[in-house]
């Protein structure tokens, strides 16, 4: 009777943990899953930023950017396409169905759209693409990882939310460089986000740099981001107090911003890249 009695304590045992095992796989593969997607969204949400600056650039009258925002648009429409086998889960969020109708509306626009309303509609899509993202990480724990308050590899996100500004600068100021018209309202838009710039993006680069774990693999890549935002600014300090001539062409200011919003953007992907390492070894 004992020796049955043990063989079915064991039995019991051994599928206790069987299903155990079993659910933590499915949850690490779900992370992994969510950090990829969350990936292909950053790559997106990069390739929108450029391609509203290049067309805010060509409505204001620098055709030469016609080129490189034809090319963006190609690149667009391949991520969304790739997007696509994420459906079943993207489906499920609302701000992911606003995507694809702010773009349906962008790729209804020509070289007579309302170079605001494009920009406004290219605003609307970030929007939405970064709280798709938000409600990812959300889901999957992927900014508190665990605790009460956000962790330092959980900065990915905040920095994603910063390109933004960066982004809306590059646009903005493209566009004031490119029609040389001193148009107010457009230099207090561009004057508001480079004072979020300086509150908020190096605000977050210092807490990042000053985590002990992280500081070898992130401190270099944080000096050159605090140094692109440094120029990044100045430029606009140059525009707004030199209009309608600030000694350089829309194409500069526009490959000035991309710079700082390209070191912004690798600090995010080595975030990324150490929790999807993390979903690869959680089991």
């Amino acid at each position: 009777m004992a020796a049955v009695f043990g063989a079915i304590v064991v039995l019991v045992l051994a599928v206790w943990f069987g299903m155990r095992r079993l659910q933590q796989r499915r949850r690490c593969a779900a992370l992994h899953l969510a950090v990829s997607q969350i990936r292909l969204l950053r790559q997106l949400i990069e390739q929108v930023q450029r391609h509203r600056g290049l067309l805010y650039g060509v409505l204001s009258g620098e055709g030469s950017l016609e080129a490189r925002r034809w090319s963006v648009n190609q690149q667009v429409n391949q991520l969304l396409e790739t997007c696509r086998l994420h459906q079943p889960t993207l489906h499920w969020y609302g701000t992911w169905h606003a995507v694809l109708a702010c773009w349906a509306q962008l790729e209804e626009g020509d070289d007579q759209a309302d170079p605001e309303q494009m920009l406004l509609a290219h605003n609307e899509m970030v929007r939405n693409l970064l709280a798709t993202v938000a409600a990812l990480a959300d889901r999957y724990d992927l900014v508190c990882l665990g605790r009460l308050a956000p962790q330092s590899e959980g900065l990915w996100l905040e920095l994603l939310r910063n390109t933004e500004l960066v982004g809306q600068s590059r646009a903005i100021g493209t566009g004031i460089v490119a029609n040389r018209q001193n148009l107010q309202v457009w230099r207090a838009q561009l004057a508001a986000l480079s004072s979020q710039i300086r509150e908020m993006c190096y605000a977050a680069l210092a807490r990042l740099a000053s985590d002990p774990e992280l500081r070898g693999l992130v401190s270099q890549p944080v000096r050159a981001a605090e140094d692109s935002l440094d120029v990044l600014l100045e430029r606009i300090r140059e525009l707004l107090e030199q209009q309608p001539d600030p000694g350089f062409s829309s194409i500069d200011y526009f490959q000035t911003a991309t710079q700082a919003l390209s070191a912004q953007l690798l600090l995010v992907d080595i975030l990324l890249a150490r929790l999807e390492t993390r979903a690869l070894s959680c089991d």
